[in-house]
């Protein structure tokens, strides 16, 4: 099998600085919010998950 390289492989991602990602999140939300949707807040230390304890194996 040769060794083949993709085209743009070694080229530096370039990723968004964290003020505009902070503007597309809240403009996500604002849009998310306009079109009826709701945010429902968790408690703090509450994950969400429900514990069902495993049987042993005998």
């Amino acid at each position: 099998m040769s060794n083949t390289r993709v085209k743009g492989s070694n080229q530096r991602r370039t990723v968004p600085t964290a003020q505009q990602s902070s503007e597309s999140l809240q403009l996500q939300i604002a849009s998310f919010l306009d079109l009826g949707g709701v945010i429902e807040e968790i408690p703090r230390g509450v994950s969400g998950q429900i514990f069902i304890p495993q049987t042993k194996k005998t």
